[in-house]
């Protein structure tokens, strides 16, 4: 198993924003994000290409109001993950954080952890100027 945190990123929103924003962000199209094609919303989740070779679906798995919510990410490689973002308040504003935990082959680890880790940042700043602008 293959586990990745983010950096805790402090977002100028209250937890209840944070937590909508997060639970519908999968509703409209995602834009500005580099390497991810072919948005489609679906109910309670979405499916998209990274890369234009993995094809992903996501979906909502569970959902603590204004504290937590994990997606379920499955691809056609047979790869899977669970996301989990953690929210945190921090006064007027609110902390998020990022977990990705990814079942993939031990031999394969060293090749995909920086690749994932790095779409995990891009993750959360895309995230954090959503949920800011929203």
């Amino acid at each position: 198993m293959l586990h990745i945190n983010s950096s805790e990123e402090t977002v100028s929103a209250s937890p209840e924003k944070v937590y909508q924003v997060l639970t519908h962000f999968f509703e409209r199209p995602v834009q500005g994000v580099p390497g991810i094609t072919n948005w489609e919303s679906m109910q309670n989740g979405c499916r998209f290409t990274i890369q234009d070779h993995v094809n992903c679906r996501l979906t909502l798995s569970e959902q603590t109001p204004c504290s937590r919510v994990c997606f379920r990410a499955e691809t056609d490689t047979s790869m899977s993950a669970e996301v989990q973002f953690d929210i945190q308040p921090r006064g007027t504003e609110s902390a998020i954080q990022g977990q990705l935990n990814m079942e993939v082959p031990f031999f394969l680890q060293g090749m995909v952890k920086g690749v994932v880790n790095k779409f995990m940042g891009t993750a959360m700043q895309y995230l954090k100027t959503a949920i800011e602008n929203s």
